[in-house]
């Protein structure tokens, strides 16, 4: 289950045991994303019951789920295929992320963690319209940066108490809390706020606007869009300047997610042109970790959301890595709204030595992650 809601899980059973995985749900979607496209294929795994598919590597058991089923259960089986054919060839259960690094030939690393700890948009009840107001510790280790997080959460809580009330410590559907404010700004200065009181200038700020959720294209054209922020209209260019006057006051964001309509390109552009270096204009929507859409977009950003049900299996998602690799845009590991327990994002995100994880709020079910991170770096 996934917050209260049935998703996929696959069990992958052989003489020796069973293996479970399963697919999260996402809440703000790109409109190319794999689950979400028009299909004929069915829920029929019949074909799967043969002893011949343990002995398919990763890429031709993905091919196959991939033409035979639909996004949301190939990306069940195809993580838990993962996990087999880990064990499979001798590694143990907590040593995924070796079997990932040596597969795929990359670089065993930690990430950086970018930890949401304040909801907007359609992750919270509130008036904020952006989504997600993270931070990213820099500390030099991972276990320092999870604790540094953990203690900005906390102490973001206890502002929140002292100056807005009780009531207005509740959580967001990522663990972050979701105070009743509407004010992007002021968002901003309570999270600057939190890292002051223990973690003086240890933290930079991340924000996903999830810009999809508030903006529409201008009817009658095919390049102009509106974007809508506490009842103000912002054209495309206006949005650009908005930005550009967000960062100059706050120059603590070093990161900005879908800062635009998936379909805005050219505005993308123009604002990874103008500060482009300084902060990272991240694809998500945009992208939907999907190759195709990275080749078209690649100029647009600086960073790539990697999240595996957005493609569907594991080896799509490595199509879109390596393609980052080769044209130096970050990669980012990634959760989605509506986790499930499984840890399996940490070890991909160590495994492949993304350069960030994005795994929500230091609280709840995402806790699962960062243990998972801690238990890595503790036996690496």
């Amino acid at each position: 289950m996934s917050t209260g809601e049935f998703t996929q899980e696959a069990v992958i059973e052989n003489d020796q045991n069973k293996i479970y995985e399963s697919a999260p749900q996402g809440l703000t979607l790109g409109k190319n994303e794999a689950s979400l496209l028009t299909t004929d294929k069915g829920n029929d795994i019949s074909f799967l019951n043969t002893k011949e598919i343990f002995d398919l590597s990763q890429a031709e058991f993905d091919a196959l789920i991939s033409s035979k089923l639909v996004s949301q259960l190939t990306t069940s089986l195809s993580l838990a295929f993962l996990r087999y054919s880990s064990n499979n060839n001798g590694f143990a259960d907590d040593d995924l992320y070796k079997y990932i690094a040596t597969s795929n030939k990359t670089n065993i690393s930690f990430p950086y963690g970018i930890f949401n700890i304040l909801n907007g948009g359609m992750h919270a009840g509130n008036r904020l319209e952006f989504c997600e107001f993270m931070i990213i510790p820099k500390a030099s280790s991972i276990d320092e940066n999870i604790r540094i997080a953990s203690e900005i959460y906390l102490d973001l809580k206890k502002i929140l108490e002292n100056d807005l009330g009780i009531e207005n410590t509740l959580v967001g559907r990522e663990g972050g809390f979701a105070p009743n404010i509407s004010d992007v700004e002021y968002a901003i200065s309570l999270i600057k706020k939190a890292i002051n009181t223990r973690n003086i200038n240890m933290c930079d700020i991340a924000i996903d606007v999830a810009a999809n959720n508030f903006s529409k294209r201008i009817m009658g054209t095919h390049s102009c869009f509106e974007y809508l922020i506490k009842d103000k209209k912002y054209s495309s260019q206006e949005f650009v300047v908005y930005y550009e006057s967000l960062l100059k006051k706050f120059p603590e964001i070093t990161y900005l997610e879908d800062p635009f309509h998936e379909e805005d390109i050219d505005t993308w552009r123009e604002l990874k042109n103008k500060v482009g270096g300084k902060v990272l204009i991240t694809g998500d929507d945009l992208i939907v970790t999907n190759i195709k859409y990275l080749e078209m977009h690649k100029d647009s950003i600086d960073a790539c959301i990697l999240k595996i049900n957005q493609v569907g299996t594991f080896t799509d998602l490595m199509k879109t890595y390596h393609y980052c690799m080769k044209n130096n845009i970050k990669t980012i590991i990634s959760q989605r709204s509506g986790e499930t327990d499984s840890d399996i994002i940490s070890h991909i995100a160590v495994g492949l030595g993304s350069s960030y994880i994005k795994a929500g709020a230091p609280a709840r079910e995402r806790i699962i992650k960062y243990n998972s991170l801690l238990r890595i770096y503790d036996n690496k």
